[in-house]
C-alpha cells in the first residue's frame, strides 16, 4: 500500500453532528434541561485500560455456561479542557480472554471523539450515537454486534458520565430530571421505529 493510501486510512471521515437548528430536544449551548451549566469544554483525549480481576481463582461469578470467568473491563476515560479538569468514565465488561480486543476497538474510535465540543454532544446525543455507529468501514465489523459495539458503548457511557458531572449531579438524577421529549431525543430509533415511533415513546 502506498504512503498516501495509509494516510487516508488513518484519517477517517467521521459523520458530523447534526445541525442543531434543525432538531428538537435538549436545548442548545450554555443550557442543559432548564438549567445553566458549567463552562464549555472540548474532549482532548481518550485513554483505555485493559483491567482484569482473577475471579476464576475463587470461581466468583461462575455458572454452568461460564465456569471460570475473570471479570474484566475495557475501561475508558474521556479527558477534557474543562477548567475543573472534568473527565468521563465508562467501561465494556467482559469475562477475561478477548478483553484486549475491546480495548483495541476503543482505540479505533479515537478520531471520532477527540476534538468534539461537549455542547454539541449535550445538544444532540442521538447524533453522537450515530457518529460512533455510522462509520461505513467500522460498521463492517460492528458496531451493532460484538466487540466494536461494546467499545462504542463504553465511550458513549463515558460521555454520559461526563455530561452528568458537568451538570453537577449523578447520572441517574440527570436522566430522571429530563423531560420525556428530552429523553426520547437521545434515542436512535433507526431499527425500532416500525414498532415504536418517537412520538409514541413520548406518550408512554
Amino acid at each position: 500500500m502506498s504512503a498516501g493510501g495509509a494516510k487516508r486510512l488513518a484519517s477517517p471521515r467521521a459523520p458530523v453532528l447534526e445541525d442543531q437548528s434543525q432538531r428538537q430536544g435538549w436545548p442548545g449551548k450554555k443550557q442543559f434541561g432548564n438549567k445553566e451549566i458549567s463552562p464549555v469544554a472540548t474532549i482532548t483525549g481518550l485513554t483505555v485500560r485493559d483491567i482484569r480481576i482473577p475471579t476464576s481463582d475463587s470461581l466468583t461469578g461462575s455458572d454452568a455456561m461460564n465456569p471460570d470467568p475473570d471479570y474484566s473491563a475495557a475501561y475508558v476515560e474521556l479527558q477534557t479542557d474543562h477548567p475543573d479538569g472534568l473527565a468521563g468514565h465508562g467501561l465494556a465488561f467482559t469475562i477475561g480472554r478477548g478483553n484486549e480486543l475491546c480495548a483495541a476497538a476503543v482505540e479505533a474510535w479515537k478520531p471520532f471523539v477527540i476534538g468534539l465540543d461537549l455542547d454539541d454532544i449535550r445538544a444532540d446525543m442521538r447524533s453522537f450515537w450515530r457518529r460512533l455507529t455510522g462509520d461505513s468501514q467500522l460498521r463492517w465489523v460492528g458496531p451493532e454486534k460484538g466487540t466494536v459495539h461494546m467499545a462504542s458503548a463504553a465511550i458513549i457511557n463515558a460521555a454520559w458520565d461526563l455530561l452528568a458531572k458537568m451538570e453537577g449531579k449523578p447520572l441517574w438524577k440527570l436522566l430522571a430530571d429530563m423531560s420525556a421529549e428530552e429523553l426520547v431525543a437521545c434515542i436512535d430509533f433507526t431499527y425500532i421505529s416500525d414498532l415504536l415511533t418517537p412520538e409514541e415513546a413520548v406518550e408512554l
